[in-house]
């Protein structure tokens, strides 16, 4: 079920709000309800309806970043041209993720370690774009195990899509929604505006790109060094993200004015041009791709040489050059299994770019959990194993205490797995 108009009643003022409609709204997963949802706003708007909508999410129970993204910034759209709007019946998550009102970026929140994933984001500026970058990415390092290069991948694509809404959109916002799927091992993205499009974005441009619609517009995109003003940028950042997503396997999508560009897993390429927009004016843009967390990418190869420094590993090392992994940074502290966790997969992503030997640090911790020390410290030797371990790590700064509850939990921990062997 994607969405229907269910009740419909005419105002006879239109500023009056009793006056409401009521959209139905199936699964968001269905890439449907988005042109369905503007047709439907636009002929409520034309036949004189009242300026209240109810929208029903009752029969919501799943939702991806694409057309959940999309359709929390036409709300956004909508609501600036003088719509109300009244979610009936959301469940948890969507109230969580913020569909109904986008969350808008605080970059000193954000510093402070707040959760990044599973909202759906507004933001403005460079700094909000960096501030979710860098958030987006620490979560996906602590939230699940990534293959070499998925991660540069990622921050490397929300970086150059995000940064593309700022330079190109003639918007004062965009949008942006990740999501990780553990048990499936994927990790998707997307990320939206309404602004101006890419087909009038090259229209409008200093160089000589003639795109013949939308969908020609959106292949020239991807095509390496194209922009459309070389002073802003060279603008690799469609071309190298297309090129990480086909060597994962991944999938993306590009829809812009009524074009459209996928690119399935196989490798297949499918355009078309014929999507319902908003107006001339707002063609929009949205951009969504998928990375698989259990396939490698190569981020050098993708980019034609070019090789990422990775600011994440630099802000770790020492003065003698050295990675330093300091436990007392832990947003979520050391009394929990969650926690050690969360430390776990973050310190596994981090040998896949190490290259020396890491040092684990407890200065500033007073006191940890025997379900965190197991988590964290004996599960990562369990999974390592025990002369890996010693020689990609050194534990540093354990008072007596910490000390006695780690060791006891690796014994544990080592105990527990020669028994199921």
């Amino acid at each position: 079920m994607a969405l229907y108009l269910h009740i419909f009643e005419v105002a006879e003022n239109e500023d009056d709000l009793s006056a409401t409609v009521t959209f139905v709204i199936g699964n968001l997963t269905d890439r449907k309800v988005i042109p369905e949802f503007i047709h439907n706003v636009k002929q409520h708007r034309r036949l004189g309806g009242g300026r209240k909508i109810i929208l029903d999410m009752s029969n919501v129970k799943h939702v991806q970043p694409y057309p959940a993204t999309v359709l929390a910034g036409y709300l956004h759209y909508f609501r600036e041209e003088g719509f109300e709007f009244e979610l009936l019946k959301p469940n948890k998550y969507l109230r969580r993720i913020f569909f109904g009102r986008p969350k808008k970026v605080e970059p000193e929140k954000i510093k402070r370690n707040e959760h990044c994933l599973d909202k759906i984001w507004r933001f403005s500026d460079s700094k909000d774009v960096h501030a979710l970058v860098r958030g987006i990415t620490l979560n996906l390092r602590r939230y699940a195990e990534c293959e070499e290069g998925v991660i540069d991948a990622c921050e490397w694509g929300i970086n150059e899509i995000m940064d593309n809404v700022i330079q190109h959109s003639q918007e004062s916002c965009g949008f942006i929604m990740a999501q990780v799927d553990t048990r499936s091992k994927r990790f998707d993205i997307c990320v939206f505006d309404y602004g101006i499009g890419i087909y009038r974005s090259f229209k409008d441009s200093k160089n000589n790109y003639d795109p013949k619609n939308s969908s020609d517009a959106i292949s020239l995109a991807i095509q390496e060094g194209v922009t459309r003003d070389k002073k802003v940028g060279q603008e690799n950042g469609m071309w190298g993200l297309y090129n990480m997503a086909n060597q994962n396997k991944g999938n993306m999508m590009i829809v812009s004015g009524k074009g459209a560009l996928t690119l399935s897993d196989s490798g297949k390429i499918k355009t078309i041009n014929t999507i319902y927009t908003l107006n001339r004016k707002h063609q929009a843009t949205s951009v969504a791709f998928r990375m698989r967390l259990d396939s490698g990418v190569s981020v050098k190869d993708a980019l034609g040489g070019y090789e990422l420094i990775d600011l994440y590993v630099e802000e770790m090392e020492d003065e003698h050059g050295r990675i330093v992994f300091k436990v007392s940074d832990a947003a979520s502290g050391t009394g929990t299994r969650e926690s050690g966790r969360l430390l776990k997969n973050e310190i596994f992503n981090l040998v896949t770019k190490a290259n020396s030997r890491i040092i684990i640090d407890f200065n500033g911790v007073g006191i940890v959990s025997s379900s965190f020390a197991d988590e964290f410290i004996g599960k990562l030797v369990i999974k390592l194993g025990f002369f890996q371990f010693q020689r990609l790590f050194e534990l540093k700064n354990m008072n007596p205490t910490i000390q006695s509850i780690v060791q006891r939990s690796l014994s544990q921990r080592m105990a527990e797995s020669l028994k199921t062997k």
